[in-house]
């Protein structure tokens, strides 16, 4: 996880716009380098400095609508590849579609998808690493990138759309709604935008390109290969944990190998699937207790695939040496 990457191109148009919104403090001291010239010579960056780049520019700032307006004002040619595939469709949904199927060449460890059910679509979207927290800016941009997509469709979209967002900070309920101009509701699982499906066939008017997808098809199975095998479970582990049961065989079957192999390559390695799920839910359960303090331990223990709340204090214990209360408590005095 401590490896995860985003593309460089993440930071252009943040330092023009801050010029623009009269932030010339901000652009030079949250900015620095700057962040086109950064993009320009470093094809990735860590993760953990892009969120914590859209984070500092907030605090500084005290204008929590900068990340959405980059968002929404972003050059979808910045993203090369992937920017061309999404300008070469000619609807809403399979511009979206296709920013969420090659996301991962711009962005490790990031669950993103589109759904629809009955008379609405979503799009949600939620870094994976644990300990990349606070991460609220980076949702405002990314989601501000696809409500670009969406508008170019309607305007009349807007009317109709409502936000979700992990923050818990209430005091960011009316700034953040001003921002969107839209509905925001907050403490929720993963960042999400809500509209009425039907918005996904409306017809949208790009520069017309051919979409490179036969190569960037070959790009994600080139980065699936260098990834190391650890790494890729994590990622689908981290993905599913809160939402389903953790199944060794599906998931073997999704990474393109028979679990018997998995443990045959895991265990090459001095690893077993066991190990990758415990140090998952290890990371995870010290997320919950950080973003949710008020959740109850017997909840935490569910989302995080226990049956038992017994079962779940025991392996608490085994990683930090404490029962999950006392963890708590200590953490909560820590803040205090």
């Amino acid at each position: 996880m401590s490896g995860a990457t985003v593309s460089g191109s993440a930071l252009r148009g943040w330092r023009s716009y801050l010029i623009e919104a009269g932030h010339e403090s901000a652009a030079i001291a949250c900015a620095q380098p700057d962040p086109d010239e950064v993009g320009a010579a470093r094809s990735r960056i860590p993760l953990r400095e892009f969120v914590s780049f859209s984070e500092n520019i907030v605090r500084e700032t005290r204008d929590v609508s900068i990340p959405w307006m980059v968002g929404t004002r972003y050059d979808l040619g910045s993203l090369e590849d992937v920017g061309t595939a999404i300008r070469a469709c000619s609807t809403v949904g399979s511009a979206i579609k296709r920013m969420v199927a090659f996301y991962e060449l711009l962005q490790d460890y990031t669950d993103i998808r589109m759904e629809c059910d009955g008379e609405y679509a979503s799009v949600s979207y939620r870094i994976l690493d644990p300990d990349i927290w606070p991460r609220h800016q980076d949702a405002m941009f990314s989601l501000g990138i696809v409500a670009q997509i969406l508008r170019k469709g309607s305007e009349e979209a807007w009317d109709h759309t409502e936000f979700w967002f992990e923050t818990p900070s209430s005091e960011l309920v009316a700034p953040m709604s001003r921002a969107i101009d839209a509905p925001c509701h907050f403490e929720a699982d993963t960042n999400t935008m809500r509209f009425p499906v039907r918005f996904l066939d409306q017809a949208i008017s790009f520069p017309q390109a051919s979409a490179p997808i036969d190569r960037l098809n070959a790009s994600l199975v080139r980065k699936n290969r260098d990834t190391p095998l650890c790494e890729r479970l994590a990622r689908v582990v981290l993905r599913d944990l809160d939402r389903m049961a953790i199944d060794q065989q599906k998931i073997a079957r999704e990474i393109g190998m028979s679990s018997r192999t998995m443990r045959r390559k895991l265990a090459s390695d001095g690893l077993s699937f066991q190990q990758i799920l415990d140090e998952c839910r290890m990371r995870q359960a010290v997320f919950e207790f950080r973003t949710k303090p008020t959740l109850p331990i017997a909840e935490i223990a569910l989302r995080l695939g226990y049956s038992e709340h017994s079962t779940f204090t025991r392996a608490f214990h085994r990683w930090f040496d404490e029962s999950p209360q006392a963890f708590r408590n200590r953490l909560a005095t820590r803040v205090n």
